[in-house]
């Protein structure tokens, strides 16, 4: 074993550690005078502090809600202007067809 890394991630917010990682790196072992291989005696340990970016939480909430109105709008319009009777191709057209005085649901 050469070196130990410790990784923390952690919020400059609030100072809460959200992750903790460790890699290792292993040296390559030198054979002594005698052809036997040892152990070193020592390793390094590192500590590295990643700050993870703060997130707004406002703006994506903003963001979800300004593309749900949108669809929503579209989805209206589409209704409402787009569509006209059954005869002119409309889609959305729920109203009974009159056949002879008498309404008929299809």
């Amino acid at each position: 074993l050469d070196t130990l890394i410790i990784k923390f991630v952690y919020s400059a917010s609030d100072g809460s550690i959200h992750s903790v990682q460790q890699q290792t790196r292993y040296r390559d072992f030198q054979p002594n005078g005698g052809g036997r291989n040892t152990m070193p005696k020592s390793f390094t340990v590192e500590y590295v502090w990643i700050e993870e970016a703060d997130v707004d939480l406002e703006s994506g909430v903003f963001f979800l809600f300004a593309i749900v109105l949108l669809v929503a709008l579209l989805g209206m319009m589409d209704v409402c202007c787009g569509s006209g009777s059954e005869e002119n191709g409309g889609t959305y057209s729920k109203a009974p067809k009159s056949v002879d005085g008498f309404a008929k649901r299809l």
